[in-house]
This record gives structure tokens, sequence and C-alpha cells, in this order.
């Protein structure tokens, strides 16, 4: 289990891959394990669904001051991570986005956009090495601006990618409750672009989670079958440049989620799930927050 974590910040780390509205990065923070307990690789496929159309203004619901209606998007992530051996490896994470958005003009009623795109490609490193039990670390890399900028019709701030290239950060730990099958885990992320385009500047993003799991061990078939729980915070920066316009002053939010979730593993394949349920959130401007995002992942061991 003490690399469980290692993926999980791969997937935590990449809290920001969607830009829109309010709150699209967090379905990619906390992820959970798909990971092998060995040297070696994993090759995944991820599913995100996030769908926004309950407007937020600062701590409370609100009935108006946004134009938004509707956004939901989906995001299937193909990647590979592979451990070289027990103190450094390497992943890779390629997004493809759909986004539909529903917005209300003054003039023209109800406007309508559908886009899908590759998004904004992840590259990190782990070390693993400052204990020789492997369970903490660090992650570290980019995000490229890969992903679209230019979609017809859509605000700088709801496109698929954010045209900057990102500084990637993360901290992670990993540990058991004495001797028992119970285990826990902590992490914490940040993210700042440090080249931009097009005089945009996507806001920094600070992120963290903590959780705890329970091993349940084999049944059949399943080599392991571990139930998970965790909190799950974020913090996001206004967004800035003349670019971004209006969007700007509508951007920018702190949000906690608490997520349960599960892993279940056989031979060489792993799945897993979970749903995570909003509990605070806080946005500057008029904001569509997410309601609850659900998240599929599948992987399997090379």
């Amino acid at each position: 289990m003490r690399k469980i974590l290692l993926f999980l910040s791969l997937f935590f780390v990449a809290n920001n891959a969607l830009a829109c509205a309010s709150g699209c990065g967090v379905s990619m923070i906390g992820s959970s394990s798909l990971i092998p307990n060995r040297e070696g690789g994993t090759a995944f496929l991820q599913y995100d669904n996030l769908y926004q159309s309950r407007n937020w203004e600062k701590r409370k619901k609100s009935s108006g001051h946004n134009h938004d209606r509707r956004i939901e998007t989906q995001t299937v992530t193909a990647g590979a991570q592979y451990m070289f051996n027990r103190k450094f490896g390497a992943a890779i994470r390629m997004p493809y986005v759909t986004r539909y958005k529903k917005e209300f003009d003054h003039h023209e009623g109800d406007i309508r956009n559908r886009n899908s795109d590759i998004g904004d490609i992840r590259i990190n490193g782990i070390y693993s090495g400052f204990f020789d039990d492997t369970s903490t670390g660090i992650t570290f890399g980019l995000k490229l601006p890969t992903g679209q900028t230019n979609a017809r019709g859509i605000e700088r701030g709801d496109q698929i990618g954010t045209g900057s290239t990102d500084t990637i950060l993360g901290a992670y730990h990993i540990g058991a409750f004495g001797k028992s099958n119970f285990g826990y885990f902590m992490q914490a992320s940040w993210e700042r672009p440090f080249i931009t385009h097009q005089y945009y500047t996507p806001g920094y993003e600070i992120s963290a989670s903590a959780g705890s799991y329970y091993n349940a061990g084999q049944f059949g078939i399943i080599k392991k079958l571990a139930p998970m729980l965790q909190f799950i915070g974020t913090k996001k920066g206004q967004d800035s440049g003349m670019n971004g316009g209006d969007h700007n002053f509508d951007s920018g939010y702190s949000m906690m989620f608490f997520a349960p979730g599960i892993e279940i593993a056989f031979e060489k394949f792993k799945i897993y799930a979970d749903v995570e349920f909003p509990i605070y959130r806080a946005v500057n401007g008029a904001q569509l927050v997410p309601q609850n995002i659900y998240k599929l992942i599948l992987g399997y061991n090379f």
C-alpha cells in the first residue's frame, strides 16, 4: 500500500486540468490509487463527469448576476506511469475534454456551445527516497499548453486549455494505524503558471486532501477490496489579463468535498471509483458551482 499515494499524488497535482467558470479542477483532486505495489508501470483510463448548474455568490446560492446557465464537462484521460526503482518514477496524463455550455444573452436569448478537444497534457516526476519505507515523497512537473484556447463563442476562461505553462509541485505521506488493515494518507499540491498566452493568466491553485482506507483482503478473484473516505480542499486564485475580460472578476474559489470511494484489484487490473460531495463553497463574483462529481479509473499493471 505504500506506493498507492504516489498514484494518488499523480492525479492530485493535476487539479487544474480543466478551465471553466468554477470548480472544474476539483474533479482531478485526490483520486485514489491504481499504482502497482512493485517497480514497473501502470497504464490507465480515467473518466470524470462534472455538472455545474447552481449559481453561487460568495458562500451561498444566488438567483441572479450570472449569464451562465449550465456547464457540463466530461473528460477521458489516458495516462501511464512508471517506477524505475523504489525512489524514482515518471508519469504522463493526456486528457480529452468534451464541454457543453449554455448561457443567456439579453439580445440573442439562450446560447449553446459544445466543444471537444485535447486538453492540457501533464508530465510529472516522482521522488520517494526520503525514507527507507518510501512513505513520504514529492512530485514535480509541468502542465503544457496543449489544450484548445480559441473555440468560437466561448470566453477565454471557459476554454478547454488555459494556454499557460505551469509549474506543478506536490508532497504526500502515507501510513498505517498500528498493525491493523487501516491506513491513512495526506497530500498537498501547488500549481502556478510561469509562461502565459495572449494576455490571459489563470489563477494559482493550492490543494490538499486527507483520507483513510481499509484493506478488506481477498475475495475470490478479487485480490484486494479497499473502501476509503477522504476530504478534499482547494483554493484557486483569480484569473488576470486583458483577454480574461469580465471573467476575471468571476473566477477564483475555495471549496471542500467529502469523497467516499473504493478500490478493487485483480491480478493485473485495478478499478477505482468515487463520488465527491460538496460541503463548503465560496467564490469570487457569481459562478456556477459543481454538484456531485463522479470519477471512474481503470488501470493495468505492466
